[in-house]
């Protein structure tokens, strides 16, 4: 897809690392599946992953887990 930020380039399929927030709960998910714009960097994941981000962050939150670095792996 053309990049909707730069208007140049366009997506190509790659990873990427995420890092989210939830109260005192900083999680980062390494290589996580994306679409990568080859001119700006900028990144798009599609639904599911963001389901499944956003799940494993407040599941996180929810134990009280502080700081935590993972590779992201479906929920």
């Amino acid at each position: 897809m053309k990049c909707p930020i730069c208007k140049h380039g366009n997506t190509h399929a790659g990873v990427a690392s995420i890092t989210l927030e939830r109260g005192h709960t900083t999680i980062m998910f390494k290589r996580v599946p994306a679409q990568v714009c080859e001119n700006c960097g900028e990144v798009y994941h599609d639904a599911k992953v963001t389901r499944s981000l956003l799940q494993q962050a407040d599941q996180a939150a929810q134990r009280g887990v502080e700081i935590d670095v993972r590779r992201y792996a479906t929920a």
